[in-house]
């Protein structure tokens, strides 16, 4: 009988056993389907931790700077008895500062107000032809300055925006800017060249890189005339921008005027980028917009301000300092206008990680509200919201629609 049970035990053992390895052999691929998905998930949790960290640290000086301001508001009060104090004249944003650059305190330069052609060479691979770009003449490539994309024209080179329809012509009011490159070791003829409707060349702007002369001719086809003057010409990026108004021409390197033509007497329809000399020449950043309506008008139109003149370093809160121009037609309206009262509220594109870019977006409409108050605009007449990518104005699925989506309102309270 013993024999008996002992055999049975022993069959029920290896029947069970072989059912078991099943099971197990089961279980273990969920097991391991699910560790491979909470693997995956970990990771990219701890990237959206890291983003996220690096953005508290910027949202964390912006809430101490405006904690020391309240403090240093709140010991000039009990000296002065006034409750609203003047706001020290340096704001923190991170690591760097939004002290007002003092070259830039005339600055009147203002970008249109629709996009019209957008090029920040993302996603463009180096050694390649860049894909928005029509060549004309010579050579241009993408390459790399500190890690970051630019458009090399090399040599001899004309280039051209490539617009979506071959046969667009420029409005009657536009702006346009870039940031160029400039290394003053190798002497470089670099310009502007305008056509007309009829693609003959009616002006051109040049500056030369191992020197301060600007010059812009125009009228060319009939009695040339041209405008001279100096620029910065220092190692290092620049900030070049352009406004065109039925017949009146601007133009800006940094925070200077170099060019006032009153009279084009013809309208630049086409635009060229050329490059002359033995260096690459390197520019980035590229925008061309329509417009340039008066921002109060705007506001009576709209009821709000919509700009795209206010920009920020990349991934920081820290305005540049070309922006002084769009931040001075605020101040001059708010100025003449002591009734108004906004909220200055930041937005981004889809680009990168949501929670991230409502961060920054809060961390950027504070920094101008901030601004606004250090040039002297009562604080009481400003507040300040993010909305990150929650309220797109257009798609993000072109460099267009991505930057008409990077703006800053100013919505009346």
């Amino acid at each position: 009988m013993k024999r008996v049970l002992l055999l049975s035990f022993i069959l029920s053992f290896v029947f069970a056993n072989a059912n078991a390895q099943s099971w197990l052999k089961n279980i273990g691929n969920r097991i391991k389907d699910k560790v491979v998905e909470k693997v995956e998930q970990r990771i990219e949790d701890k990237a959206d931790e890291a983003t996220d960290k690096a953005l508290d640290k910027t949202e964390d000086a912006v809430k101490k700077t405006g904690q020391k301001s309240t403090k240093s508001k709140k010991s000039e009060s009990e000296q002065t008895g006034n409750e609203e104090s003047e706001q020290t004249t340096e704001t923190l944003v991170g690591k760097r500062s939004t002290k007002v650059n003092t070259s830039y305190a005339k600055y009147d330069f203002i970008p249109g107000n629709e996009v019209i052609f957008e090029d920040d060479l993302k996603g463009e691979q180096k050694g390649e032809f860049p894909s928005k770009w029509d060549l004309v003449e010579g050579n241009a490539e993408i390459a790399q300055i500190n890690g970051e994309n630019a458009l090399a024209l090399v040599g001899y080179t004309y280039i051209t925006p490539l617009f979506k329809e071959k046969s667009y012509r420029l409005p009657d009011a536009f702006t346009l800017e870039f940031d160029v490159f400039i290394d003053n070791n190798v002497e470089e003829e670099t310009a502007l060249e305008f056509l007309n409707s009829s693609d003959e060349d009616i002006a051109d702007a040049h500056f030369w890189t191992d020197n301060t002369r600007f010059i812009v001719n125009w009228n060319k086809n009939t009695n040339e005339k041209n405008s001279e003057d100096t620029f910065d010409n220092s190692k290092g990026w620049h900030h070049y921008a352009l406004s065109f108004n039925k017949r009146a021409m601007k133009i800006y390197m940094d925070s200077k005027r170099v060019a006032n033509v009153p009279n084009m007497e013809e309208k630049p329809a086409k635009v060229k980028f050329f490059a002359r000399g033995d260096a690459n020449l390197h520019i980035k950043n590229i925008r061309i917009a329509k417009g340039a309506v008066p921002l109060y008008d705007k506001f009576l139109t709209d009821g709000k301000i919509i700009t795209y003149g206010i920009t920020f370093d990349v991934n920081k809160a820290t305005i540049k300092p070309e922006s002084m121009g769009t931040i001075n037609e605020i101040l001059s309206i708010m100025k003449n206008h002591p009734e108004l009262k906004f909220s200055v509220e930041g937005h981004t594109d889809n680009t990168g990680n949501a929670t991230s870019n409502q961060t920054l977006s809060e961390a950027r409409a504070k920094a101008v509200r901030d601004q606004l108050v250090q040039l002297g605009i009562d604080g009481s007449r400003l507040s300040f919201k993010g909305h990150g990518m929650n309220k797109p104005i257009d798609k993000n699925d072109t460099s267009e629609g991505r930057a008409k989506n990077r703006r800053v309102e100013f919505v009346k309270m």
